[in-house]
C-alpha cells in the first residue's frame, strides 16, 4: 500500500494471535526507525527489541493491565464524554469493563515484539540541552510511527502504549530488569505482531477546518472544493 493508504487505514491493534513474524519482515520494519528526524541527525533514540523474553513480555503486560486500570477504573472518562461512540452497542459495556479492569491493555503478552523506545537529553555531542519534553520524546515518536506504519503496510497489527512507563516507579522496575541507564528515559512501547482479527476502518476525524487554520489562529483553512474561485 502506499503512505497515504497505511496513513488512513493504520489502526491500533490489542489483540494478538502470538505468531512469529518472519525475520525478514521484522528487519524492515526495524530499519524504518532509523530514518525518523532528529535535531541536527542526533539521533538521540534507542530501542530495546524484546522477542524472546517471555516473561519479560509479561511483566510489561501486567503492568499496563495495572496502570489502565488505575487510570480508567478511577475516571472511566470515555463513559461520560464519549470519545468511542463509534464502538458498536452491543460491545460498549464488554469493552469499557475491559478498559475498567486494564485486560484491553495486556496484548503485549501475545505480541511478537514488544520495543522499548528510549529517548535521551544529554547522551549527544550538542553543548546545548536537548529537552526530553521537546526533543527527544518526539524524535522516538516519529520513529515508532515509523515501524507501526510499516507493520501494517506489511500486514502486521501494532498498538502503542505508555502505560508501561508513565508511573516511575513501575519505570524504574522497568529499567532495571532491562539494563537501561540514566542517561536514557523511556518513552512509550510498541508492540507488534500478527492480528487476532482485522478492525473495523477507524473513526471519523474532525474536518481539516477544525484542526488547520490559515495564516492566523482562528482563521479556518478551506479545502480546495469550498474555496471560492
Amino acid at each position: 500500500m502506499d503512505v497515504f493508504e497505511a496513513v488512513r487505514t493504520r489502526r491500533s491493534i490489542r489483540d494478538f494471535t502470538g505468531e512469529r513474524i518472519p525475520d525478514e519482515d521484522l528487519e524492515k520494519i526495524l530499519d524504518t526507525a532509523r530514518y525518523a528526524p532528529s535535531p541536527e541527525n542526533m539521533q538521540m533514540w534507542r530501542y530495546v527489541v524484546i522477542r524472546e523474553d517471555q516473561e519479560l513480555k509479561k511483566f510489561i503486560a501486567d503492568v499496563s493491565r495495572q496502570a489502565a486500570s488505575e487510570l480508567f477504573g478511577s475516571a472511566p472518562y470515555e463513559i461520560t464524554q464519549g470519545r468511542i461512540w463509534y464502538v458498536p452497542d452491543h460491545n460498549r459495556p464488554a469493552t469499557f469493563e475491559d478498559m475498567r479492569l486494564g485486560d484491553l491493555f495486556e496484548y503485549p503478552r501475545d505480541a511478537d515484539v514488544v520495543i522499548i523506545g528510549c529517548g535521551s537529553e544529554t547522551f549527544h555531542d550538542s553543548p546545548l540541552i536537548y529537552e526530553l519534553e521537546y526533543f527527544g520524546s518526539i524524535v522516538v515518536a516519529m520513529g515508532i510511527l515509523n515501524m507501526w506504519y510499516a507493520a501494517h503496510a506489511l500486514g502486521y497489527g501494532a498498538g502503542y502504549q505508555a502505560l508501561p512507563v508513565m508511573e516511575p516507579r513501575r519505570c524504574e522496575l522497568l529499567c532495571e530488569k532491562i539494563g537501561i541507564p540514566r542517561s536514557w528515559i523511556p518513552v512509550a512501547t510498541l508492540s507488534i505482531g500478527v492480528p487476532r482479527s482485522p478492525r473495523m476502518l477507524g473513526p471519523s476525524r474532525f474536518p481539516l477546518e477544525s484542526v488547520f487554520y490559515s495564516e492566523r489562529w482562528g482563521n479556518p483553512y478551506k479545502r480546495i472544493a469550498f474555496r471560492n474561485e
